[in-house]
């Protein structure tokens, strides 16, 4: 919804394409022009795009959702609009063919084997050892990542990725599973803005993972508090896999392992940050992360002049456990805090909740900003502690999340 009022406000017209619009809170209030049709099949959306907009008149074409970035390719390819490859976009989309890329190119990652079917679990996760981790091949959101400790265990959740034969936008999957050996090294995340090949490094985010055998994640700081020198090793890293894979345009948000033996690539991903990075970023160097997108989209030059004001950080509510939520208090109160810039709660009073798989099952979340990382972190404790969630749990009572 935010990307829609910024292009607004730099005077363009959005034209919203979706198969649902009650899928998007706020979006009437937007005011943009909203077109229902199926965006899972390409001709037919092609052809709605050209009954509404005169072909000239289009200067960009761009998705905040990991699931539309091949159709957005395609049709930038089509109407010679600024984009990627689509060959750059099925590797970064399909973790599979990632991993067999960064290989050939000998790019520092996990060991790695893909899964075709439930009799090829045994040899893989053999030869990568446990733990491992078992993750669909082109899924979003760490939906169905899992750790796995035995074979048993890979198998039922192998089983698990296997049955599911589309994703929840009604794509049909890849019907393979990743298998990758588990790194329990710090997580960053590397910002990168790309355009014409010429690619800028935004900044690194720092990562907190929650809730093994799952990886959802809990909180971000940005930027993060590293030396200079394991930056720009970072850095480097990133820099090489995205050339490999052939990004050409627009922001990538890579997800890193930095080990003994240097930073290993988990995953590149050939779009914004999710979990409100891209707020984080604004907070603290002042680059509007959604307006360098639509910028790179029209095939205009981005602005980057980048500040150094300070350290940004959000916290993730999630649930200890299973229930239904009763009541919500202090959340007003979180919002008065020092150094609170955003308090939210996307979950309600009757709803039912669970220790987050995904995040897609997180409640909100608090981002603080202030003038040092230790302040930050401090101030999100006590904006997360303000808030209380009371759930009602089965056969148990009433508890605090």
């Amino acid at each position: 919804m935010t990307a829609l009022q910024i292009a607004a406000s730099m005077d363009l017209m959005p034209l919203f394409f979706t198969s649902n619009p009650k899928r998007y809170k706020g979006l009437a209030e937007t005011g943009c022009q909203v077109i229902v049709c199926d965006t899972n099949d390409l001709a037919a959306l092609q052809q709605t795009i050209e009954k509404h907009v005169i072909k000239e008149n289009i200067c960009g074409i761009l998705t905040t959702s990991d699931y539309y970035l091949e159709t957005v390719a395609e049709l930038t390819i089509r109407y010679q609009l600024p984009g990627n490859p689509i060959e750059a976009i099925q590797k970064a989309r399909n973790k599979g063919f990632m991993r067999q890329c960064l290989s050939e190119a000998n790019i520092r990652q996990p060991l790695f084997s893909l899964i075709h079917s439930i009799k090829e679990v045994e040899a893989a996760v053999s030869e990568i050892g446990f733990p491992c981790v078992l993750k669909p091949a082109d899924d979003s959101g760490s939906n169905n990542v899992m750790l796995v400790h035995t074979l048993e265990q890979a198998r039922q959740h192998a089983a698990t990725i296997f049955s599911n034969a589309y994703n929840m936008r009604g794509q049909k999957n890849s019907g393979v599973v990743l298998a990758e050996q588990y790194l329990d090294d710090p997580e960053f995340s590397v910002e990168m803005l790309t355009r014409n090949g010429q690619t800028t490094c935004i900044g690194i985010t720092q990562k907190s993972l929650h809730g093994l055998p799952y990886f959802v994640e809990s909180r971000h700081l940005f930027p993060a508090p590293i030396q200079a020198d394991l930056a720009k090793e970072i850095e480097s890293s990133v820099r090489q896999a995205l050339k490999v894979i052939g990004i050409q345009q627009g922001a990538t948000h890579t997800e890193v392992k930095v080990t003994s033996t240097g930073p290993q690539i988990i995953e590149i991903n050939a779009r914004l940050a999710g979990g409100m990075i891209p707020e984080l970023i604004r907070l603290t160097s002042g680059v509007d992360m959604l307006k360098q997108q639509i910028l790179c989209a029209t095939g205009m030059p981005p602005q980057l002049n980048n500040e150094n004001n300070g350290i940004a950080g959000i916290q993730f509510l999630m649930s200890k456990e299973a229930g239904t939520i009763m009541d919500i208090e202090g959340l007003e109160a979180a919002r008065h805090l020092p150094g609170v810039k955003s308090a939210h709660i996307t979950v309600k009073p009757g709803d039912q909740i669970q220790p987050p798989q995904n995040a897609f099952h997180r409640m909100g979340h608090v981002i603080v900003h202030s003038d040092s990382v230790e302040q930050t972190i401090t101030l999100l404790q006590r904006a997360i502690d303000t808030i209380k969630i009371r759930v009602k749990v089965p056969d148990e009572g009433e508890g605090l999340s």
